[in-house]
């Protein structure tokens, strides 16, 4: 299967792999994309490859997302962001769907950091 995703429309990825789901393989895994736009929408891709994942990561990080375990978030995407606990992390708001309610993403206390450090130095 040939699979094309353009990661200049990506705002987020959840990437699961077997360690989060042992119903996958090593070669087997899933990806949650949130795509912006005029709505922030998510789509489910099925059957990725472990190499389509790594690929995937890679252009993220190379864009300037934050990771936060198997979270990547784009800063320019972020709204608003809330800490609930310095160790816990907070909740970042990367925009709105279809029905005007908030997508909101929970992330790591060191994310949650790097995403507000990144965000106050107007990146």
């Amino acid at each position: 299967m040939t699979r094309f995703i353009n990661v200049n429309l990506v705002v987020a990825a959840q990437l699961t792999t077997p360690a989060e789901n042992p119903l996958l393989s090593e070669d087997n895994r899933l990806m949650d994309i949130w795509f912006g736009g005029s709505a922030v929408r998510k789509q489910m891709f099925k059957k990725v490859t472990r190499a389509e994942q790594e690929a995937m990561v890679e252009a993220l990080k190379g864009r300037g997302f934050v990771q936060s375990g198997n979270l990547l978030i784009d800063p320019g995407a972020v709204l608003f962001a809330e800490m609930e606990n310095q160790f816990l992390g907070g909740v970042v708001t990367i925009g709105f769907g279809e029905n005007n309610k908030p997508v909101e993403l929970k992330v790591g206390g060191k994310a949650f950091h790097e995403l507000c450090a990144s965000l106050g130095q107007g990146r």
